[in-house]
Order: C-alpha cells, then structure tokens, then sequence
C-alpha cells in the first residue's frame, strides 16, 4: 500500500503550512502540479519534501485554468509513482487532527474505487467557526480519498469543478464510498475564511467561465450566486481538539474596506484586468462581480460610468 496527495496549486503560500501540518503525517509522498505560483508555494513544498511538476504543458483553454488536464495528470503521475490510494485536498484544506489518529485504521478498509467521504466545514470569515445553517455551504460532504481502480478518471476536457477523487461511469449511486462521521475526521476549507480574496476569487472564475461560454452569462450568475449568501449566516465552532497545533492561517479574516491588501492572492486581480484588457471590460458587465469596488471602480474610469446592473448610489 503505497498513500500518494495529489495537489493542484497556484499562490497557495497563505495556507500550505496548514495543507502540510497533518497531510504529511498519512501520505508516503506528495506529487503537486504548479500552475504558474509567483509566491513562495512551490519552495515551501519543495522543502517538505513534495515533488513539483509545471502546468505549463497542459493548457488547454484560454482562460487561464485548466483543472480537468492538470487533475488528470496528478492522477497520471500518482499511479506512475505506485500509488495504490490517493489523498485529494486542495492546498486551501487540511484535516481535522482526528482523522490523523483514525487513519492508519480506515484506510486499509476501503476496496479498489471506494471512496472516504468526509465533512467539508466551509469556515467562514473564521479559522476556527463554520458555516451551519440552512445553506449549501452547511452539511456538506465530499469524497477526499479513494483506493484506486483501473476504470477511476478525470474528465480532462473539462475547464473546472471537477469533483476531487476521479470517477468512474460505473460507480452509480453512494454505494462505494464510505461516510465518516465528523468526530473522527473532517476536512477545514479555508477560502472563505480570508473572504475579500474569496470574493475575488469567484469573480475571476465568473470571468474565465464567461471567455469559455459566452452565451451563458445567465446559467454563470446562478451557479456562483451561492457565494454571495453572506445574510442570516449561522456558524459553529469546531471543538478545539480538531485543530489545535495546527498552523492556522494570519490573513485578516474580513476587511470592510476592501483594501488590496486584503487580497492574500496577489495574481487575481492583476488577473481579471487582463480579461478586461483582452476582451473589453462591457464584455463581462452582465455578471455579477461588481461588488468588489476595485472591479467597479476599474468599470467606471474606462467607460465613464457605473455598470447598469448596480446601484450607482
């Protein structure tokens, strides 16, 4: 039996000592695919040992992500490396600490293509309290490890949000995977808790979904309108014993002025003005990013007013 994570970054410094603290502790080797990082990420996971492979040869959309191809990949590169199970977070996630003791355990339980299915506490505007309300965001569950099957695969034609385990066509229902109750492991999502950088976030992935399908500005507002549901948020605090001597993250969990320096990845906004640049700032008036005021502000010093679909008090 040979545990391989397999992860996807790109500016991640903020939060891979987090990722590292208890992912090192159950995997035999991390393999980690680069997808252009100008921060420190690809040193601090260099020095903890991991290998680090360049995206470089596997774009294939124009929009500056190309999940599918690099997933696909990872899971390429894991099986080459004789993995027998993979451990899928993102560098933004990391393990309660009771999973760390239950592992060893559960671990040799699954069968080829079973897959552990873990709560995934969307910490809000918080490092240490989660979304637990009547929200998508609350009482959600997602498939992190999986013991590897020939018929497992990613879609590598696909842009983004993929699920993070591969998939198979004959895995139908719940039936392989195994449901882990929260007090013996869950997995902390940290994108919410640094909120202005995630509320830019989704603004650049409205955008680079927009370059791909132009004709569904409508279908993309709705899918990421779960990103705005900030009202009526009911949290709940993790017990201590999950993440305690854990390397939580020192970003400002929320500045209400929006300042730049709230926005922990420094290539988002740089980013999104290149679309503008590249396809004309109008282009993406429909969507629904113009709460962020520097994307506002950007909207009115080149076209001399505010987008219609805001109030321009």
């Amino acid at each position: 039996m040979k545990i391989i994570a397999l992860l996807p970054f790109k500016n991640e410094e903020w939060v891979l000592p987090s990722y590292l603290y208890n992912t090192t502790k159950i995997v035999d080797e991390i393999i980690s695919i680069d997808d252009g990082s100008t921060d420190n990420s690809v040193k601090i996971l260099k020095d903890a040992g991991a290998k680090v492979y360049s995206s470089e040869k596997l774009k294939n959309f124009n929009s500056g992500w190309s999940e599918g191809s690099i997933r696909a990949e990872l899971l390429k590169l894991g099986r080459e490396a004789g993995g027998t199970h993979f451990v899928c977070l993102d560098a933004d996630e990391t393990f309660t600490n009771p999973l760390i003791d239950n592992f060893k355990e559960l671990i040799p339980q699954l069968q080829p293509g079973e897959k552990m299915v873990l709560q995934w506490l969307a910490l809000w505007k918080s490092y240490t309290h989660y979304r637990h309300d009547a929200t998508v965001w609350s009482n959600n569950w997602k498939d992190f490890v999986v013991c590897d099957h020939p018929s497992l695969s990613y879609n590598s034609n696909q842009h983004m949000h993929l699920g993070r385990t591969p998939s198979s066509e004959l895995q139908v229902g719940d039936s392989h995977c195994r449901k882990l109750e929260n007090q013996y492991g869950a997995v902390m999502h940290f994108q919410f808790s640094a909120y202005n950088n995630f509320q830019l976030k989704q603004c650049w992935f409205r955008c680079s979904e927009l370059i791909q399908k132009p004709n569904q500005v409508f279908s993309i507002n709705n899918q990421y309108s779960i990103t705005l549901l900030d009202q009526n948020v009911g949290l709940a605090e993790m017990p201590e014993e999950w993440y305690n001597e854990i390397p939580l993250p020192s970003v400002e969990n929320f500045d209400p002025k929006w300042k730049d320096t709230s926005f922990v990845r420094k290539d988002l906004l740089p980013g999104i003005y290149k679309y503008f640049e590249d396809y004309g700032v109008e282009y993406f008036e429909p969507l629904d990013i113009w709460h962020v005021p520097q994307l506002r502000n950007y909207f009115l010093e080149h076209t001399g007013r505010y987008p219609n679909i805001i109030d321009n008090a």
